[in-house]
């Protein structure tokens, strides 16, 4: 029993480590763009926007990703990594 215990909490940590990875990358990416928005726009940083936009932005893709399933997630990433790879690197092929 302690096995099975043991080999369950470790996929479990598994899939919670990447569903934070998606949360985590997410709410960057929509930091910086804000602030890139903003600056090109020549307006200020509105800090808690940023921060609430960057939480709001990785909790809702957090949320999706478990919603969908941390396999299936972490499969289509590397599904789409892979082709975006073979656009750049390798003969192209029609």
């Amino acid at each position: 029993m302690r096995v099975f215990t043991a080999s369950l909490n470790k996929e479990m940590n598994e899939d919670m480590y990447t569903l934070a990875m998606i949360a985590g990358v997410v709410a960057v990416i929509a930091f910086v763009l804000y602030i890139w928005d903003r600056k090109t726009k020549g307006e200020a940083v509105e800090w808690l926007d940023a921060g609430k936009l960057a939480l709001g932005a990785g909790g809702a893709a957090g949320g999706i990703a478990y919603a969908v399933g941390a396999e299936d997630v972490a499969e289509a990433v590397t599904t789409v990594t892979e082709k975006a790879q073979e656009m750049f690197v390798g003969k192209p092929e029609f």
